[in-house]
């Protein structure tokens, strides 16, 4: 059994002297690779970017009117840091912080947010409202009117001839008597036996009570030592400057320059005026450092020269390393493009010896493919002319892949690195073939000796009773 597997690189192995070891090659490749990929991150570096800016910052005019704005800036925060102490220092200022922190303030805005307090306003509110008064004295009037008139059905009911009537009423004695008294009883007795009367009466009792109660509350509330230091200490002119004071613009520009001095703000700004010359020298010993480091003075040197004129000059437009666990089917096919298109299945040439199984001989493991050759007996199609495709018998399985339909290419450079396990009957092929027969091109074959390497491009037309050129 023999195998064959393309790995990673994609440069040809050979142990022959004229063609370097793959290592080597490798090796070589490897180094210019880096070497120009160094190059290239280089000059996208921030490093290189920022030492170019350097540059032309440090000849510019800015650099050269700095000192004379660290002067400026400075003066302006010692300016703010002045004015600061001098207005801490007035009266106002010091009269308004003093209250401020006092715990008379602090009494007064804790009972201002109390419900003792929410319920004196409430009741203040309603109470000196213009339809309190007139909703009281009606209410009064309807509770008066309805004892009134319990009072005269009351009297009524004592009246000889209202309890004749009723007596009368009650006995079968249909006969009755009426009178004036009578009727004034009957009228009287309907109405506050009614439920609209007792209805009405009851609520007009309930509301009014309310109110007078809600005056009882109040009157309370008006006596509590709280509420009447509250409204002292609000009524106050001391209260009422301060109040004055903390709207005023005077304040406003204090606190709003205070915070500003207690800010990272200033002190950012303090810290960079004192830093800014020695900033400035700083960056000019950082632009001579870099101007005289190894890693400028190598870049300058390849910067213009050909070393890297190879990588510079070919585009990868092809690769597969083979890391995934499975075939890569949209890059490769296991059968050749004209067994794909014609008949959809694998089929062999008729100098093979093995036949190339559709995938089934092909393993991927560590960044390797292996084509595996088996000592196996199979069926399958050969191309003979001019009978087209035929079946054969085959003592061997073999494989192939192909980028027949994903990828093709007229020009270029076409690498692949192969190790061979070299064992008959079977050929070790690495070549390239157009979308018709001819041309083919061998890049690499191992055929009946394990020691020699055909290299070969085949033209012509297979049309011709001779055979292609074949120029090796």
């Amino acid at each position: 059994m023999a195998n064959i597997a393309f790995g990673s690189k994609y440069f040809i192995f050979s142990k022959f002297s004229s063609i370097p070891k793959t290592s080597k090659i490798e090796q070589d490749r490897s180094i210019l690779v880096k070497e120009f990929n160094d190059f290239n991150n280089f000059i996208k570096s921030d490093e290189l970017n920022g030492f170019k800016t350097l540059e032309s910052y440090l000849s510019s005019s800015e650099c050269k009117e700095l000192n004379t704005s660290i002067q400026t800036e400075k003066k302006q925060e010692q300016d703010k840091i002045k004015s600061y102490e001098t207005q801490k220092k007035s009266k106002k200022i010091k009269g308004y912080y003093k209250l401020k922190s006092s715990q008379k303030l602090k009494d007064y805005l804790l009972f201002s947010e109390s419900k003792e307090l929410a319920k004196y306003k409430e009741l203040k509110d309603l109470t000196s409202a213009s339809d309190f008064s007139a909703s009281k004295s009606r209410l009064e009037n309807a509770v008066k009117k309805a004892a009134v008139k319990e009072k005269q059905l009351a009297s009524l009911l004592k009246n000889k001839i209202v309890s004749k009537y009723i007596s009368s009423k009650n006995s079968s004695d249909e006969k009755q008597e009426i009178t004036g008294e009578v009727t004034q009883y009957k009228k009287l007795n309907e109405e506050i036996g009614s439920d609209d009367f007792k209805e009405n009466k009851i609520a007009n009792e309930k509301d009014l009570n309310e109110i007078i109660n809600q005056e009882k509350e109040l009157k309370q509330l008006t006596k509590s030592r709280q509420i009447k230091s509250f409204f002292k200490f609000q009524n106050s002119q001391k209260f009422k400057d301060f109040q004055a004071f903390e709207k005023s613009k005077e304040l406003a520009d204090y606190i709003e320059l205070e915070k500003y001095l207690a800010s990272e703000e200033h002190k950012e700004t303090l810290k960079s005026v004192e830093e800014k010359e020695r900033t400035e020298t700083d960056k000019k010993k950082k632009h001579e450092d870099f101007k005289n480091s190894k890693k400028y003075k190598w870049y300058l040197s390849v910067k213009d020269s050909n070393k890297f004129d190879e990588l510079k000059n070919w585009k990868l437009v092809f690769e597969d390393d083979f890391s995934a666990e499975e075939l890569n089917t949209d890059k490769w096919m296991t059968r050749y493009l004209w067994g794909d298109k014609l008949i959809n299945d694998a089929y062999a040439l008729e100098a093979d010896k093995a036949f190339p199984t559709d995938g089934k001989n092909i393993e991927l493991t560590n960044k390797s493919l292996r084509i595996v050759t088996r000592k196996e007996q199979t069926e399958g199609k050969v191309w003979k002319q001019p009978f087209g495709f035929i079946p054969q018998d085959f003592n061997y399985t073999t494989g192939l892949i192909s980028t027949a339909k994903s990828h093709t290419q007229k020009y270029g450079r076409f690498e692949a690195k192969i190790k061979v396990n070299y064992a008959k009957p079977v050929n070790y092929n690495f070549w390239m073939a157009s979308e018709k027969n001819l041309p083919h091109v061998d890049i690499l074959k191992l055929d009946k000796k394990k020691t020699k390497v055909e290299l070969a491009s085949h033209t012509g037309n297979l049309t011709n009773e001779s055979r292609p050129d074949t120029i090796k």
